[in-house]
């Protein structure tokens, strides 16, 4: 991949935001020829909503310093070449659909997050075989699928598996897997755009629709009229739903009872907190995909003394895997107490605390934290803060949105989530936060 786009990628990032990164950006290849920079993408609808909506941003940021815009087209990358010539469809197969090429998935997918990543127990059980039956015969078994549990329980883990299962099979299906969130942001932009019937054939005629925190649609009038529509369209073509939530369907305020009936009609299946033993095998499985074998005794402790959830222990996890290699440090029972040690419960940090030290650690107010700015320097401190008082403060997600100025809750899932991404995979990142979890921490002893 050229430098110039790895270079540009993260000032894009910023821009667009975590979710408009990973579904429109990412799947991107930018080549260059004689006349500058060619943005190849998979179909002509994914080409006409990057144009109308990021071509501008990604222009900017391949720009260099003092120099002029570059030169900068699009165009849909051909489709590889068949493997073998076409067979008759069988009696049971679907009627062939139309030539046009068409995206295999809409929305990005975590590479690491497959079957065999994926740590089954009692707690998970059910939801792992039904989605495991899923991608054996998709659109038959199980439809819809719904699966339920609290934050941070592998959710988003088992359907990404399912996702990565169904497009390296032999048989090519169109996946879209993307956040309800999301695909609310597309229905906006379309509406606005007067791109409807673009947007609506994106996601009527894939295989397979998988959609992440289905429970942000409640309220949303507008959107869960058309996700009804969309959802009886790829019912009736005998295509998969797939749908998680943080709450079962009878649970979730201010979903439509027409949608509530339909999600009821297939196999709910909820996962439950993991139990000690599954969480000691998570932490050891999670450290193998970091190439590092985990000692038995640090697994134990890690599992003891992080968070409830999966996602506060692989969090933990990442800070005393990311403190042992950049500081040198033996990864023993040791490095583990003195990283995830509990706060006393009479100096428990607080979320004004936490703000404070990020303000001066970003040189921004603790004003621009609580307040709705989104340029590139106060959405990463305002980021940082919300993840440090999720996992240090171990305040609930709507109590720390209250506190950053009456957000929504999932945008502070989002924030724990995109940080525990950036930290995954940038050591500079990592090193930010080691430095403020130390320091936040000596305050609270």
């Amino acid at each position: 991949m050229m430098a110039e786009w790895l270079e540009a990628l993260p000032r894009v990032r910023q821009v667009v935001g975590e979710r408009n990164f990973e579904t429109w950006i990412e799947p991107i290849h930018c080549v260059k020829d004689e006349n500058g920079f060619v943005l190849q993408v998979s179909s002509r609808f994914f080409l006409e909503w990057v144009a109308r909506h990021f071509l501008p941003v990604i222009r900017q940021a391949l720009t260099m310093e003092g120099g002029p815009a570059p030169a900068l087209r699009m165009a849909i990358a051909a489709a590889p070449a068949p493997e073998a010539a076409p067979r008759s469809p069988a009696p049971t197969d679907k009627p062939a659909r139309s030539a046009t090429p068409r995206p295999p998935k809409i929305g990005h997918l975590v590479a690491d997050y497959t079957f065999d990543a994926f740590v089954v127990g009692e707690a998970n059980e059910v939801a792992c075989r039904a989605a495991r039956s899923v991608t054996e015969a998709p659109g038959r078994r199980f439809n819809p699928l719904f699966v339920w549990g609290g934050v941070g329980l592998g959710k988003t883990h088992l359907i990404n598996a399912l996702a990565h299962e169904l497009l390296n099979r032999r048989q090519r299906r169109r996946v879209a897997c993307l956040a309800a969130e999301t695909f609310m942001n597309s229905l906006i932009s379309a509406l606005r755009q007067h791109q409807m019937d673009a947007f609506r054939n994106g996601f009527r005629e894939v295989d397979v629709l998988i959609l992440d925190d289905v429970q942000f649609l409640a309220g949303k009038e507008r959107t869960q009229e058309e996700f009804f529509h969309t959802f009886n369209a790829l019912h009736t073509a005998g295509n998969q739903i797939v749908l998680t939530s943080d709450k079962p369907p009878h649970a979730i305020a201010e979903l439509e009872q027409r949608l509530r009936s339909r999600f009821e009609g297939g196999l709910i299946a909820d996962i439950h907190p993991p139990t000690s033993a599954m969480r000691v095998a998570i932490a050891k499985k999670k450290a193998a995909l970091h190439g590092v074998e985990l000692p038995l005794e640090v697994a134990q402790l890690v599992a003891q003394r992080s968070g409830p959830s999966v996602r506060e222990l692989e969090g933990a996890l990442t800070r005393v895997l990311a403190t042992s290699a950049l500081r040198g440090v033996p990864l023993d029972a040791a490095l583990v107490e003195t990283l995830l040690a509990p706060l006393d419960r009479n100096n428990r940090l607080s979320v004004e605390i936490i703000q404070e030290r990020v303000s001066e650690h970003f040189h921004v107010s603790v004003g621009d934290l609580k307040s709705h700015r989104r340029d590139r320097a106060v959405t990463y401190a305002r980021q940082i803060a919300m993840y440090l008082s999720r996992t240090m403060a171990e305040v609930s997600f709507p109590s720390i949105a209250e506190q950053f100025g009456n957000r929504d809750h999932s945008t502070v899932m989002h924030a724990v989530r995109a940080v525990e991404d950036r930290r995954r995979q940038d050591p500079t990142i990592g090193s930010v936060l080691l430095t403020l979890e130390s320091e936040l921490r000596s305050r609270a002893v």
